[in-house]
């Protein structure tokens, strides 16, 4: 018996020290537990604020400034008058125009009333041609007429009808009607120049057939003269109305007024001293809204677009966050640095007021994913070879724990996040990744998870 059980404690301590030797062969990994999360990709740059409109006040005109109303530091609203240029030539120039103006509106009134009665006078004078043609008609009649009696009465003087004294009065009246006749169409031929079809083709116009047109295409053709004046005269008004306006506008450009509201950032020009046109001696600056303004690395251009939530902050107020938005974002890479210009806009805070050339950081959310899952990038198989790049639609390999066991398991992988990368396939919620040395396992072996590792520790805490 005493044989027996000492063969057995033997046998025992040999299994003991077989079974510790294979504890001893297998790797102890650190793990993690596969949750679904929000995944947000950030960029943290340090930036500067910066004006967001800015205008250089110039004078319109030269002159001597007579009041400047405000300085630096003073906010002003659109519209609202900043300085005043001395202005008694400019209304002595404004008198001038106006005066000029009723002048030449007289005188185009006149002219139109001159056009008019030229018109009338034409219409008048038209008409009066139908009465000289009807007295053409008449003594050509009486012409006619007379001629006959001339015939009739001569071949009765002949026979001794007549005496020589009644013949003679007879070829009196001929000949008096006779000259009527050719007085009164040498009169209608006089009266007619310039109211003839000829005329009218002579002038370049095209005849019309109808009476009535042809009456107004005449009446057209005699009074263009007339016509041209009124024109001449109406222009002349137009010139002088314009140059009353520019007058009046001159005037009201003598008060200089800010181009938009903000705060007065510079002012170089006191009051007596002369300015130019074109020449700035007052800055005006938009604070309501300012830029934040940064540099941001190529690698993220694929990433920022306008209208991107961002958040800012500024040393001066510590604890403070402005949200903001992107808005505006180079399509210029700086050669030297490799990065883009990004530009944020935030709403000023009067309470907590952000000055053009202040320092500040901003953060820029460029992508978020809402339970994404994500895996540290420490779990990745890399390559024997050389370091590993991985870039977004690409395919790697995890090792996944099951009883007891790693096995290898291929994963599409998307975007980084820090130092998480997002996977799109190839995990669940609730696998168990290797994260430590993963390129030192292979498929099915066996493995022990590390007591100290982050996922140990978690279901410890869950146990508990």
């Amino acid at each position: 018996m005493f044989l027996s059980i000492f063969g057995s404690l033997i046998l025992f301590a040999s299994c003991e020290s077989q079974t510790s030797d294979n504890a001893a062969l297998v790797p102890e990994v650190d793990t993690v537990r596969i949750k679904a999360k929000l995944l947000e990709r950030t960029v943290e740059k340090g930036a500067t604020v910066s004006y967001l409109e800015k205008a250089a006040v110039s004078a319109p005109m030269e002159g001597t400034l007579e009041a400047i109303y405000v300085h630096e530091g003073h906010r002003v609203e659109a519209g609202e008058p900043m300085a005043q240029l001395q202005t008694l030539e400019l209304e002595l120039a404004l008198k001038r125009a106006r005066a000029n103006e009723a002048s030449a509106k007289s005188q185009w009134k006149l002219s139109q009333t001159q056009f008019q009665e030229a018109q009338r006078e034409s219409e008048r004078y038209i008409d009066s041609l139908d009465s000289a043609r009807a007295n053409v008609v008449e003594a050509r009649t009486q012409f006619i007429n007379a001629k006959t009696n001339l015939e009739n009465q001569k071949q009765i003087f002949l026979l001794g009808g007549l005496s020589e004294t009644e013949m003679k009065q007879v070829y009196a009246q001929y000949v008096s009607s006779m000259t009527r006749y050719y007085q009164a169409k040498k009169s209608l031929k006089n009266q007619t120049i310039g109211h003839r079809k000829q005329d009218l083709e002579k002038a370049g116009y095209n005849v019309p057939k109808e009476a009535p047109n042809q009456k107004k295409a005449l009446m057209e053709l005699n009074t263009r003269t007339d016509a041209r004046r009124s024109e001449a005269a109406q222009s002349a008004y137009q010139s002088a109305v314009i140059q009353r306006e520019a007058a009046e506008q001159m005037l009201a450009e003598a008060t200089i007024r800010a181009p938009l509201t903000g705060v007065v950032a510079t002012r170089g020009k006191e009051p007596g001293e002369e300015v130019k046109p074109g020449e700035a001696f007052l800055t005006v600056v938009r604070t309501d809204e300012v830029l934040i303004s940064t540099s941001v690395p190529e690698s993220e251009m694929p990433h920022v677009t306008i209208e991107q939530i961002a958040t800012v902050k500024a040393d001066v107020y510590p604890g403070v966050e402005f949200e903001g938005t992107v808005h505006r974002i180079s399509p210029v890479i700086d050669p030297k640095t490799r990065t883009f210009q990004v530009s944020v806009l935030v709403k000023n805070d009067e309470e907590h007021p952000l000055a053009p050339g202040m320092f500040a950081r901003v953060s820029i959310k460029t992508q978020s994913i809402d339970r994404g899952i994500a895996i540290p990038m420490g779990a990745l198989v890399a390559a024997e070879s050389e370091e590993q790049q991985w870039r977004p639609g690409q395919s790697a390999r995890v090792f996944v724990i099951r009883n007891g066991h790693a096995f290898e398991h291929e994963v599409k992988l998307g975007e980084t996040f820090g130092d998480e990368i997002h996977v799109t396939a190839g995990l669940e919620e609730g696998d168990q990744v290797v994260t430590s040395d993963p390129s030192l396992l292979k498929d099915s072996m066996m493995v022990q998870v590390n007591s100290e590792s982050p996922e140990s520790k978690t279901r410890k805490e869950e146990d508990q």
